[in-house]
């Protein structure tokens, strides 16, 4: 099977309409900001949007009755998008996915097509150092079967976070990815995955890309050539 690694069709474009869905592992740094910045300095006139609030689980989004849920309800009822991403709180995803996150990432994904829009689901990670008795490998195995199980039998994109983080790591075990609580992402765990949403929505390398945010020049390169690599390995 190897990885799931489905490309956009048709890619990002100008004017492209993008909402990133999620909890504080999309908002922490601020995943879509960093994804538009690194977008305009590589020619791309997208519109980024984001619904996202603590704690939330996909679940949630996907009531209508949920305040959020309302919200995304009729974003998707009322308008056209070309790119939805979906990022499920790690505790659904993590145990019991079959019922806390597969059906909901279904109803959402319905609704995403019916407004013209491509399915992603945005892979996290695990905390740096696990969770209760299962270290950070095992809870990001079970992380990346339930996303790459979703977006397999949905046919979606898939925004791989957590796998990109483990792959980083072994090319560089110095790399900080995680902020100071070991959960949320630090500004270069974030700034990898936007290369990475980059690399997958243009379908283009960000090497080279002049967007460094609060990095250095040299670390920015690296996690660029990183999340080329992984993203577009196949097709480059």
């Amino acid at each position: 099977e190897g990885r799931y690694n489905k490309k956009p069709d048709p890619v990002a474009s100008e004017g492209s309409k993008i909402l990133f869905v999620g909890n504080s592992h999309t908002y922490v740094n601020n995943l879509p900001g960093m994804f538009l910045e690194l977008a305009f300095a590589g020619g791309h006139n997208v519109d980024v949007y984001d619904l996202t609030e603590g704690m939330y689980y996909l679940e949630m989004f996907a009531d209508p009755e949920d305040e959020l849920g309302a919200i995304l309800y009729q974003a998707l009822t009322e308008e056209n998008w070309d790119f939805v991403f979906l990022q499920d709180n790690t505790n659904a995803a993590f145990s019991k996915a079959e019922e806390k996150m597969f059906p909901y990432a279904r109803i959402l994904n319905e609704k995403i097509k019916n407004a013209g829009g491509q399915t992603g689901f945005f892979m996290t990670w695990s905390p740096e150092d696990g969770t209760g008795i299962f270290g950070a490998e095992t809870v990001q195995k079970a992380l990346s079967k339930s996303y790459q199980t979703i977006a397999r039998e949905l046919d979606s994109l898939l925004l791989p976070g957590g796998d990109l983080f483990m792959e980083a790591l072994s090319q560089d075990s110095e790399l900080q990815l995680w902020g100071e609580d070991g959960q949320h992402p630090s500004e270069t765990g974030t700034y990898l995955t936007a290369c990475a949403a980059y690399a997958l929505l243009f379908q283009e390398t960000p090497e080279g890309n002049q967007y460094i945010d609060v990095l250095d020049q040299e670390t920015a390169g690296r996690l660029q050539k990183i999340a080329a690599d992984y993203m577009l390995g196949e097709s480059l």
